[in-house]
């Protein structure tokens, strides 16, 4: 995989030498793909209003710079990646052998992209086989990372932790499978319906599903189900951060959470039958604030993990949540528009090729902040009964010698910490220490609990 990876890597310079020699921040590699790719998505959404646009000069070399851009993006984000899972992949086949076959699946989708933007400059044509190549793979393969993950989280829900959180993940991924299954399927029949080769002078047309197919009476139905999922990760990721916003403000959580819900709710307004799309005269308008309003539900999502993340000190932990906010904002902006519509260019299979890449980010940030999350759990309650099995500390409660005791219990402890803590990381190649002052408030908490009982 590595070669594959120096292949990619030496074709890439040989294109932007001076770029790829560098290491940039990955939050502006994230920034500027998620940039590109709204553009791309906007445009897409409303591309039977763009026809003159998007065929024109200045169509083709806006298509040309966000493909590169996707190109680029991808490869830093693979490197990224890679890096931060690297003691994880040591002690997890799972995880090694999925990130390589996601590593697989991004080049050979970047390939086809490649294919496509050549016939697009040279032929002035493309074909639609490629629309349904990159539809079927992003669509099925994502759903095969969510159910694979869903059923890691089952497995440890049921043999490690009884957390409510992995088990509503477990849930959401799997819907959120059944729904990219039907997507792929559902677009790719609407792509065979168009011509073999797509052309600038090719109709734009939004296509339909035969009344009372299963299409039809799925896609009554599909917002709805992918709002069960975005409702269960919601409920999932405020149990998820709960733990680590102790030292934040509440109310100001609680109100981020708020906001994706929010968010998400307004995208849909047509399928709550709030908004009527058959006899508005300004769809380009809504088309727009409509795309706009599903991509801001992943950015806020994002925020919420990127805020507590900003709370916590420099650890493992902390770079989990913030590889998940990267992905959740990468995830709906390249899982908010398909294909289908084929305009010339194809606006939107940059978007919808990343489409793996981006869900394996969300996944791989939850999964190792769950994990990292289960094995300080378990650490604080070794430490918490060592502490309450310690007699000397407990007899000298309410004496001149407790705060004598308390130091020399905290300096114990803290080894004894240390040394169950290397051995979790061992484990599962997460380090999770506990600083003094933690030590220190835990024996507070017993000697206050031992202290009520003996009152009682």
């Amino acid at each position: 995989m590595d070669v594959i990876h120096g292949k990619m890597a030496n074709f890439l310079k040989s294109f932007f030498p001076p770029f790829l020699h560098s290491n940039p921040n990955i939050f502006v590699v994230v920034s500027i793909v998620f940039t590109l790719l709204l553009i791309e998505n906007v445009d897409a959404y409303v591309a039977d209003f763009l026809v003159e646009f998007n065929t024109s000069l200045m169509g083709i070399i806006l298509f040309t710079i966000i493909t590169g851009g996707y190109l680029v993006g991808q490869f830093f984000l693979l490197k990224f990646i890679r890096s931060n899972s690297r003691a994880i992949k040591s002690r997890s086949r799972l995880i090694a052998n999925l990130e390589n076959v996601v590593a697989i699946v991004q080049y050979i989708l970047a390939a086809n992209v490649i294919v496509l933007i050549i016939q697009v400059i040279v032929l002035a044509n493309y074909s639609t086989m490629s629309l349904i190549f990159v539809t079927y793979v992003s669509n099925f393969f994502t759903a095969f990372l969510l159910t694979v993950f869903a059923f890691r989280f089952i497995t440890w829900y049921r043999n490690q932790t009884h957390s409510l959180g992995v088990l509503l993940f477990a849930l959401a991924f799997l819907i959120l499978a059944f729904s990219q299954v039907i997507a792929g399927l559902g677009d790719s029949y609407l792509l065979s319906q168009k011509e073999g080769l797509i052309y600038p002078t090719s109709e734009v047309k939004f296509y339909d599903f035969p009344e009372g197919s299963f299409f039809n009476r799925f896609y009554d139905f599909y917002y709805l189900v992918n709002y069960a999922s975005f409702f269960l990760t919601l409920i999932a990721s405020a149990l998820l951060l709960y733990h680590y916003s102790k030292k934040t403000n509440k109310p100001k959580i609680i109100l981020i959470m708020f906001l994706p819900l929010l968010a998400y709710t307004s995208s849909i307004l047509d399928t709550l039958n709030i908004y009527d799309t058959d006899t508005s005269p300004d769809l380009f308008s809504y088309y727009i604030f409509q795309s706009l309003s599903f991509i801001a539900g992943g950015i806020l999502f994002a925020i919420t993990f990127w805020f507590v993340a900003r709370k916590l000190s420099d650890s493992p932990v902390k770079t989990f949540l913030k590889i998940t906010a990267y992905g959740f904002i990468l995830l709906y902006v390249s899982n908010s528009v398909d294909v289908s519509i084929a305009p010339y260019p194809p606006f939107g299979i940059n978007s919808l090729s990343l489409l793996p890449l981006a869900t394996y980010f969300v996944l791989f940030g939850l999964y190792a902040s769950g994990l990292s999350l289960s094995q300080d759990i378990t650490l604080r309650q070794h430490l918490r009964s060592m502490a309450r099995n310690d007699e000397n500390l407990l007899s000298s409660i309410g004496t001149a010698q407790m705060e004598t005791e308390v130091k020399r219990a905290v300096g114990e402890l803290k080894d004894v910490g240390d040394e169950h803590e290397k051995e979790l990381a061992e484990q599962s190649g997460i380090e999770t220490p506990i600083a003094e002052n933690e030590v220190q408030d835990y024996l507070k908490q017993v000697i206050e609990e031992v202290s009520r009982t003996r009152k009682k």
